[in-house]
């Protein structure tokens, strides 16, 4: 039965990044009753920062070149990193075991939530590593869909279009573990014209959007 790893990053209860996600969820867990949910919420629940300890282990599985995930779980040798590793060894597993990977991640300050940068640094290690010449790896194969909410407009042509290091991130990141390959981005923009007088005048064009956003969410839950 298909498993689909939901991740949450943003700190507000009612963020338009959730209800995105959310929405997702609620189409996928209807299209497969028998499929196995998992929730992560990475603000309620922040993921420890990588620490020296981790990086430790991480250097190791470099220097030698491991790419056997068996390996790999038992790499930690020192009480400090066991613990370290203890952290981050359930974190790959819950990504391993995923075939359907939903990231909610809001943009902050034309990037990602520092959330959402702690749980990506403590998986991205050596043996999820794509394989160079192939591009293949662990996690290939996997589909992903991010839903994302914008403060304003940073898509193709606009004048912000340079600022978004959010989508070209997550493209990069995603892209040196395999799951570049089927990922998909459903944006809702200028969320913040409800709240910000300057962005008033688009709030009929951030409404919009979010419809798109929302219809794409419960479309692609539903595939």
């Amino acid at each position: 039965m298909p498993t689909l790893l939901h991740l949450d990053s943003s700190p507000r209860r009612d963020s338009v990044s959730r209800r995105l996600s959310a929405e997702f969820a609620d189409a996928w867990r209807k299209a497969h009753p028998d499929g196995t949910y998992v929730h992560r919420d990475l603000a309620a629940e922040p993921v420890p920062h990588v620490d020296h300890a981790q990086i430790e282990v991480m250097h190791r599985l470099e220097t030698e070149g491991t790419r056997d995930l068996a390996a790999a779980r038992d790499a930690a040798k020192t009480a400090e990193e066991k613990e370290s590793w203890a952290i981050t060894w359930p974190l790959v597993e819950e990504l391993l075991a995923a075939d359907v990977i939903l990231l909610g991640v809001p943009m902050y300050n034309f990037s990602v939530p520092s959330t959402f940068k702690a749980w990506f640094d403590r998986v991205l290690i050596a043996p999820l590593i794509a394989d160079p010449a192939t591009g293949e790896g662990p996690l290939s194969g996997k589909r992903v869909v991010v839903a994302s909410a914008r403060g304003g407009a940073y898509g193709p042509g606009t004048p912000r279009e340079d600022c978004d290091h959010q989508e070209p991130y997550l493209k990069a990141a995603l892209g040196m573990v395999g799951l570049a390959a089927d990922l998909t981005f459903l944006h809702a923009e200028f969320t913040k014209s409800e709240h910000v007088p300057r962005l008033a005048g688009f709030k009929d064009t951030a409404a919009a959007s979010y419809r798109t956003a929302l219809d794409g969410a419960r479309a692609h839950g539903e595939a």
